[in-house]
């Protein structure tokens, strides 16, 4: 079409100009197709019945297609083409539709060329070029789609450009000014070629791609070459797709400035040869490098949760702001960190265990995190060594771990050049979970005026994981006991009616267990249980049988907690001597316990565990009650109480390794209560109640292994009990009571315990 393919495409003399028009007429095929021509002032429309042609329109001359099927079009100086559906084919080098300093409308056409299917250029020393509107086309040629020159402004809508040939381009832009909004662009080497115009009309080859997929068949999705200044817009799920995995390809001392915004890519960026990229990630994903070779420069800020996986390797200056990620690959070495709210994560889920990187920052400045990991037993960790200077606070997420270090050893985390620096603290608590123990992170001075922060691991504390394996262990004895109480509590005060009946009562108590039981922790329980009894003959027994369940939540601090449930069933035999007042109170019950902890971990993630046991436990109450003057009574009481629970052997999730040796517990409770009796008639009896009593926990080891470390779960010691509560009559067979309790002792204290139950008789 005598356009050149050289430096300066795309700008035409009056004399290339004058043979384009003619070019059709000398055509080198068999036919010879006549020219319309349309003049200044004319209109022209054509449709599916008009014969195929060739179409000139010049001096503002208007041409309008409405489902044409024709050959080339050529607009010029200042006319106007409206085009509606059609076909527009090109032959012997030239385009089906050619723009010159002029303008098109186009719609639902084919458009192809037998080299670029649609040029849109401008002529020598115009200062403008064309104006182009397109939409659901589809317009393909041998070296390009379309190729357009500067001072040109293209607004594609749901538009494929295809570039057929070996080394084609699916747009081919000098200097344009290019607006995509869904479609395609391909070729057979690149997707689009941004190029400077060649007399550096317009500002720049700048595209804006809206879900557009960009394909290079062979090569780079985007090429900027030739001194090119560009401006690339990848916004809102747009695809850059390249045969040799490069998305964006910098070279020949061009300058790329591309910004990514909802979408995500996979592939590379090259910035080659005197070049400049300038990239910004805005809520955008890639996954691949930055590569620049030594003459270039390169620039990456994340910002509005972005995330960035790969190498970024000699880049000049990265920043990672507003909730962003850049996750390491490999080692790498980066001039300016500057950080605002953003995330480093030194290697992802994907890595080979064992694996640790090393990034070196020529300066670091802001507040951000760290995510990194290390191996107290090999030393071997991840490390960010700022060689120059450093300001700001940044927080060190260390991953955590189930498995303990054999032999714990300071790891090295951080060097800064000097000791005047930023600010590195441990993420959460400030410390670091490595299996059974908790470290924190200490700081100090080197040779050179330089400083580390490090694990140190004489800081070592029981980790939260242990914590809930110790606790949960340790829960058993105080679920029983919290179910059985004793023969008042379960029951009533039978002598209030002492004949055959069913029970019922609910139950809640909490306990607080102090660390030096082993760990500490708080218990809150709730439970159901019920039960039915039967005189023996015409004695004064009651034999009968009880069941029930409970739920116990545990709360171990730092997110933290466990849950026991239980179920449980037992017999018991009560006798009452209504002469002397004398009783006795037994119970044998038989527990099965379901029991999980969830742990949160110092880097933020939680592992889990759960194992089932049994529980067997009785308890003999023996007492009497003696009658005082004006209905008052007092009644002193002593209670043996054992319970042995099945030893367990169980893993967490994150690999930490639980067992537990068989809980045993003795506990021997001597007191009184004191209450009066009230009638109201009818048979109606009140007997309000307060109880006190010394209770004496006698066992005393209770083993647990947490990763071999031997730990003792220990209750043993006196405590104090408290108690309050009222049984009353309604009737000669219904029978209902509260009670109130509470307990201090050395190791376990139990703010409250309340249970409200009751009772029918035959």
């Amino acid at each position: 079409m005598g356009v050149c393919s050289g430096r300066y495409p795309f700008i035409l003399s009056r004399k290339h100009l004058a043979w384009l028009a003619f070019a059709p007429v000398f055509s080198t095929s068999p036919l010879v197709f006549a020219l319309t021509s349309i003049e200044a002032g004319q209109t022209l429309n054509i449709d599916q019945t008009t014969a195929q042609d060739n179409y000139r329109a010049r001096d503002g001359g208007v041409l309008n297609a409405n489902d044409a099927n024709t050959h080339e079009v050529l607009i010029t100086t200042g006319s106007q083409l409206n085009v509606v559906g059609g076909t527009y084919a090109g032959r012997s080098g030239n385009a089906g539709i050619t723009l010159i300093n002029a303008s098109a409308n186009v719609s639902d056409a084919i458009v192809t060329g037998s080299r670029m299917g649609m040029s849109i250029a401008r002529l020598n020393g115009t200062t403008t070029g064309s104006t182009a509107v397109i939409s659901g086309s589809r317009i393909t040629g041998q070296t390009s789609g379309i190729e357009t020159g500067g001072g040109a402004d293209i607004q594609l809508t749901d538009t494929h450009l295809t570039g057929t040939g070996a080394n084609s381009v699916g747009l081919n832009s000098f200097g344009a000014e290019v607006r995509a909004k869904g479609g395609s662009m391909t070729g057979g080497m690149n997707g689009i070629r941004l190029r400077p115009d060649g007399q550096g009309i317009g500002s720049g080859a700048n595209v804006t791609l809206d879900n557009v997929e960009v394909r290079g068949i062979a090569g780079p999705a985007i090429l900027a070459n030739g001194g090119a200044t560009a401006q690339i817009n990848v916004l809102n799920f747009t695809r850059l797709l390249a045969g040799n995995g490069v998305l964006l390809d910098v070279q020949g001392t061009s300058t790329a400035t591309m910004t990514v915004a909802d979408s995500t890519l996979e592939g590379n960026i090259n910035v080659t040869d005197n070049s400049l990229a300038n990239l910004t990630f805005n809520h955008g994903h890639m996954v691949g490098d930055v590569i620049v070779d030594g003459s270039s420069t390169a620039n990456v800020t994340l910002e509005n949760h972005s995330q960035f996986t790969g190498r970024l390797d000699q880049v000049d200056s990265v920043n990672v702001n507003s909730n962003s990620n850049w996750t390491l690959t490999g080692n790498d070495s980066i001039g300016a960190l500057g950080m605002n709210g953003g995330t480093v994560t030194f290697g992802g889920t994907t890595d080979a265990p064992g694996t640790y990187y090393t990034l070196n920052v020529g300066s670091l400045s802001g507040n951000g995190t760290f995510a990194m990991k290390g191996d107290f037993a090999s030393g071997e960790r991840d490390f960010l060594n700022v060689q120059g200077a450093s300001a700001g606070s940044f927080t060190l997420a260390v991953a955590a771990s189930g498995l303990d270090a054999a032999s714990p050893q300071a790891l090295t985390l951080v060097r800064t050049g000097t000791s005047d620096s930023a600010n590195f603290a441990l993420a959460g608590d400030q410390r670091v979970d490595v299996g059974t123990w908790s470290y924190s992170l200490a700081s100090r001075e080197t040779e050179g005026g330089a400083k580390e922060w490090f694990l140190d691991p004489t800081t070592e504390v029981i980790s939260p994981g242990a914590r809930s394996v110790l606790a949960l262990f340790n829960t058993a004895p105080t679920v029983w006991y919290g179910e059985l109480s004793s023969l008042r509590s379960r029951m009533g005060e039978l002598r209030l009616n002492g004949g055959e009946g069913f029970w019922i009562r609910t139950n809640a108590t909490k306990h607080n267990v102090a660390d030096g039981s082993g760990v500490g922790y708080q218990q809150t329980q709730q439970g159901l249980s019920l039960g039915a009894d039967a005189r023996v003959g015409d004695s004064q027994v009651l034999v009968g049988v009880l069941a029930g369940t409970s739920e116990s939540d545990l709360d171990l601090n730092r997110g933290t907690s466990g849950t026991v449930k239980s179920y449980y069933v037992g017999p018991y035999v009560t006798w009452l001597d209504s002469d002397t007042g004398y009783y006795f109170d037994g119970v044998l019950k038989f527990n099965r316990f379901r029991n999980e902890s969830k742990v949160n971990l110092s880097d933020g993630s939680r592992t889990k565990g759960d194992y089932d046991n049994w529980g067997m436990g009785g308890s003999a109450e023996f007492g009497r009650h003696i009658k005082l003057a004006d209905d008052y009574f007092v009644e002193p009481f002593a209670q043996l109480a054992a319970v042995q629970i099945q030893g367990k052997h169980y893993t967490l999730n994150n690999d930490m390794d639980a067992d537990g040796d068989r809980m045993r517990s003795l506990l021997g409770k001597a007191g009184a209560t004191f209450g009066r009796n009230f009638g109201f008639g009818n048979g109606a009896v009140a007997q309000p109640y307060v109880r006190a009593a010394i209770a004496h926990e006698f066992a005393s080891n209770n083993e647990v292994k947490v990763n071999n470390n031997v730990f003792n779960n220990d209750l043993s010691g006196s405590r104090a009990e408290f108690g309050a509560g009222v049984a009353v009559a309604l009737s000669e067979k219904w029978q209902v009571h509260v009670d109130l309790d509470y307990s201090n002792g050395e190791h376990i204290e139990q703010p409250f315990g309340v249970n409200v139950g009751g009772r029918y008789s035959f």
